[in-house]
């Protein structure tokens, strides 16, 4: 497909996703604090950047492309459900312990928490940098040397 062709698909679609979000008055809260506008301008720069390098040359439309967008997951994203669906387990692991304080399974519960608990701050630390990671890789106005007006 045409790059341009396919770059005005993705401009058309982001535009009316924008303005359906802004009919609907979607907080910002959905968009890390961020205005949709705000956030469909800096995913439409990224998309063009990564139209006119081909990444998206085996898609048929700019509706495709837009799919592709919104249902990849970032690693830092990845990092953040894992910590999660971490927390989640130990918080399980504590009420099954409190059912039954003693005995085997117990002792295997409070020995996985352990490694649990120990491997959480080594998450974050992975997600923060991946965070940097990808403002740095989106030229960022939120980074020194990064995209903006500022």
């Amino acid at each position: 497909m045409d790059r341009d062709l396919l770059i005005q698909q993705v401009k058309s679609e982001y535009a009316r996703l924008a303005q359906l979000e802004n009919r609907e008055h979607i907080t910002n809260q959905a968009y890390s604090g961020v205005s949709p506008e705000a956030y469909y301008e800096k995913t439409l720069e990224k998309a063009i950047r990564d139209i006119s390098t081909g990444k998206y040359d085996d898609c048929a439309s700019g509706l495709q492309v837009v799919e592709r967008i919104a249902n990849r997951s970032t690693k830092a994203r990845r990092i953040q459900n894992t910590i999660e669906s971490t927390l989640h387990n130990m918080e399980t692991a504590e009420e099954i312990m409190a059912l039954e304080p003693n005995g085997k399974k117990t002792q295997d519960l409070k020995e996985k928490n352990e490694r649990r608990a120990e491997a959480i701050p080594q998450m974050i630390r992975e997600m923060k940098e991946e965070l940097a990671r990808e403002e740095l890789d989106a030229d960022s106005p939120n980074v020194i040397g990064g995209g903006g007006n500022g």
